[in-house]
């Protein structure tokens, strides 16, 4: 089974506020058998280059592969396209994609949904957190945020209402006057005291039973990391997500040892390589690899095998499309040291529209049930993705 041609689609849900933009693979086999991938570059700036990354990939180096043959592919790109060693998110997103879409084909091909294929369920459902819930999209003014404290009280208690028991917000991303402006490293006293007052307001407001998840982007020096992370613990986080960047080990390391609230990141590490120190000197309570980032179901996993060595727990970072949500829950599914899965239940309802069944409006009280679909559990909906462009290679 031989994979003979390709479509990529530049899946622009909102061209007006060009900040949102999933990268969509489908591989077709001689067989008729199709799979589906995602480069997770959806938001931020990346999303054009990750799109030029894969056609280049599919055109050198998987047209003609044998679709079964997935590590060997995966090792084909990583040794032969240069950059790997050593690469950043354009090559190892476009690796991501190939990696789900090739796993999609196989589980189609066998009957069986990808965890299946890795050694089987080891939990019927997942519990998942709630996150985009703190903006909307408005046609013409693109991301509109909840601002004070009191907005984002209303808001995380509509979470709760809807079913939800935990959720994630970045206290520190809007200014006093409402603009989304990541703060400097060195916190002001005025983003330091509002950023504790919206995460007090929210507790408050969802009670001591729900879990909140605090996230930071990166976004704040070693002194501020730490400074607000003692400040929040008495409000019990879940956990304190990328509360310095991830390009040193050393400062996450230092905030986690004098912080008392678990450390996640890991969104823009990539592959086994990019986790390794992270893992070995436990700088991290928390990993959170992106499926279509990291290198893919297959690198993933291995991650994940080698994390929990340490005990450490996985939690799959997820804010690109439906089709990187299908390709973290059959990871989720087959490993024991999973913890809680980021999902995204309030977008746009054009962004669930690109898939047959998409995962997202299915969870029910923080918990979704693993589907017995073949393969991912998604398709393309026809309909929908042929309003993109979409750029064909092979056959």
């Amino acid at each position: 089974m031989r994979i003979v041609s390709a479509d990529i689609y530049d899946v622009q849900i909102t061209p007006e506020w060009p900040h949102w933009n999933p990268v969509i693979l489908r591989l077709t086999t001689d067989e008729g058998i199709y799979g589906v991938g995602e480069v997770a570059l959806a938001y931020g700036t990346g999303s054009a280059g990750g799109l030029g990354m894969l056609k280049q990939m599919v055109e050198r180096f998987v047209l003609g592969s044998e679709a079964e043959r997935i590590e060997a592919i995966w090792h084909k790109l990583f040794r032969g396209t240069f950059w790997a060693q050593g690469g950043g998110p354009l090559v190892y997103g476009a690796m991501s994609a190939i990696d789900e879409a090739l796993w999609d084909i196989k589980g189609k091909a066998l009957g069986k949904p990808v965890c299946e294929l890795l050694g089987g369920k080891t939990q019927d459902t997942i519990r998942v957190y709630a996150n985009g819930w703190y903006t909307k999209h408005i046609p013409g003014k693109g991301r509109v945020s909840c601002n004070t404290p009191e907005e984002y009280a209303e808001a995380a208690q509509r979470v709760v209402d809807d079913g939800y028991n935990a959720l994630k917000f970045d206290p520190f991303a809007v200014r006093p006057d409402g603009v989304w402006e990541y703060p400097e490293r060195a916190l002001s006293k005025e983003r330091a005291d509002l950023a504790y007052a919206r995460v007090a307001a929210v507790r408050e407001a969802v009670g001591p039973d729900v879990d909140i998840l605090i996230e930071v982007h990166g976004n704040l020096g070693v002194t501020s990391a730490i400074e607000m992370g003692r400040r929040f613990a008495e409000l019990d986080p879940f956990f304190y997500e990328e509360p310095v960047d991830a390009m040193n080990v050393e400062c996450m390391l230092k905030v986690s040892q004098n912080v008392p609230i678990p450390i996640a990141a890991g969104e823009r590490l990539h592959t086994r390589y990019g986790f390794r120190e992270y893992i070995e000197k436990q700088a991290l309570d928390i990993l959170q690899p992106d499926m279509g980032l990291a290198g893919g179901i297959t690198e993933v996993k291995k991650i994940a095998a080698y994390a929990e060595t340490y005990n450490l727990h996985i939690q799959p970072h997820n804010c690109a499309g439906p089709i990187a949500t299908a390709a973290s829950v059959q990871l989720d599914a087959c490993i024991t040291n999973f913890i809680i899965q980021e999902w995204f239940p309030y977008r746009e309802p054009a962004f669930y529209e690109l898939v047959e069944e998409a995962f997202e409006p299915q969870a029910q009280d923080s918990l979704f049930t693993i589907p017995d679909k073949p393969g991912l559990g998604v398709t393309l909906n026809e309909k929908i993705i042929a309003r993109y462009p979409c750029i064909h290679l092979g056959k």
